[in-house]
């Protein structure tokens, strides 16, 4: 126990980087009795919304990725995060002992937005191990010896939760004529993996913001372990790299240049920068460029369809990546349909309806908005972004 302490005090006293920090919900196994504890039939959020176990899909919502064989999770259209620091956020007024001490001298609110502080979760958690351990093992030694239980179950389902020490695990069965005939099991790195990349992101942005480029790849790994995923998802490291200035220019000749792309402008003309993709549309159209569609026309006209031959679709749109108001970027239509951390609405059929072979070949040259409040004026920077997009597309 006196390592244990120390264990605790060292743990909880770093100096941890406030990059990242910024709101998530955390959710954990709600236990019975009003207690801290790994087991429970229900979910708890930070929210203070409480799930039953075999409604665990609303929590979960999964849905495939392009970029990982993990599925993804968010609730409500957000990640979330399980784990230690979800148990200690959600549940640590209810820890007594020595733990509760320690929760009372350490925890405060920026364990609440910095996922490093995960670090110091599971040391406390630590603590309340140790000190739950000799009155279980007690307990247990005076339990009779149990028969073994005759399976008899044959058409039946059933789902169970417990708290891993990387957080919530979701098991869920069905048996049909006796044999399991469904099986459903959600990790705790798979709930996370959303929130890690998107925590990720934020320290990356905010380091390349201070001119702290050096420190991207540091601060990920620390972002990443702090987690404690499995060692398939941990072991994989990212390489940064610093794309060169304008280098949608390039991108957009190389698309170019192995077919003539199908141009789609998407946006809201009435929210100022929003409209940016529209302006651009109708701008190319003045020019007699072929093959460029607005947003209202998609369906009207099938265009997903219309053309049989794979040719590239472009779409433009207002996309907000906290970069500098008329900064333009290409990038592929997938990363923005799976980055949460883009403050942007596409259009709701264009994952569902195209097919796959078209999705991978489908991109967004999304310009940065300075504004997209009420008005239909669009703002210099943006106007300035929309010139030169017209200039490398006419050429």
């Amino acid at each position: 126990m006196p390592f244990v302490l120390k264990t605790v005090n060292l743990f909880c006293e770093l100096d941890y980087p406030d990059c990242p920090e910024e709101d998530t919900v955390y959710a954990c196994c709600h236990p019975d009795q009003n207690k801290y504890g790994f087991i429970g039939d229900e979910i708890i959020l930070s929210t203070g919304e409480i799930i039953n176990k075999d409604d665990y899909k609303n929590l979960t919502n999964e849905f495939v990725v392009s970029h990982s064989y993990a599925k993804h999770s968010r609730y409500r259209g957000k990640p979330y995060s399980v784990g230690a620091l979800a148990r200690i956020n959600n549940l640590g007024e209810k820890l007594n002992g020595q733990a509760g001490k320690m929760y009372k001298k350490y925890f405060n609110p920026r364990w609440k937005r910095n996922p490093l502080f995960n670090n110091a979760a599971q040391a406390l958690e630590i603590l309340y191990a140790f000190e739950r351990i000799p009155k279980i093992v007690d307990k247990m030694l005076k339990l009779p010896t149990a028969p073994i239980v005759v399976y008899t179950k044959k058409e039946v389902k059933g789902t169970g939760i417990v708290e891993a020490p990387r957080g919530l695990l979701i098991h869920s069965y069905e048996i049909s004529d006796g044999l399991v005939s469904y099986t459903d099991i959600i990790t705790p790195t798979a709930q996370n993996a959303e929130d890690i990349e998107r925590y990720c992101y934020i320290a990356a942005q905010k380091l390349l913001e201070n001119g702290q480029e050096e420190k991207i790849r540091d601060r990920m790994d620390l972002v990443v372990r702090a987690y404690d995923p499995c060692i398939s998802c941990s072991a994989h490291m990212a390489e940064v790299k610093k794309a060169p200035a304008e280098d949608w220019k390039a991108k957009l000749a190389e698309i170019k240049e192995k077919a003539s792309p199908i141009f789609i402008g998407v946006g809201n003309r009435n929210r100022s920068d929003d409209g940016a993709g529209v302006e651009l549309a109708l701008e190319l159209k003045k020019l007699g460029v072929c093959d460029i569609y607005l947003e209202s026309e998609l369906e009207e006209y099938k265009i997903l369809w219309k053309y049989k031959a794979l040719r590239p679709l472009i779409f433009f749109d207002a996309v907000d990546f906290r970069e500098a108001p008329g900064k333009v970027t290409l990038l592929p239509l997938n990363y923005v349909l799976n980055n949460t951390r883009l403050s942007h609405k596409f259009l709701p059929f264009i994952s569902m309806q195209m097919r796959y072979k078209d999705l991978k070949n489908a991109y967004i040259l999304g310009i940065q908005p300075e504004s997209i409040g009420e008005g239909t004026k669009i703002s210099r920077p943006v106007r300035q972004a929309i010139m030169k997009v017209l200039k490398e597309i006419k050429n």
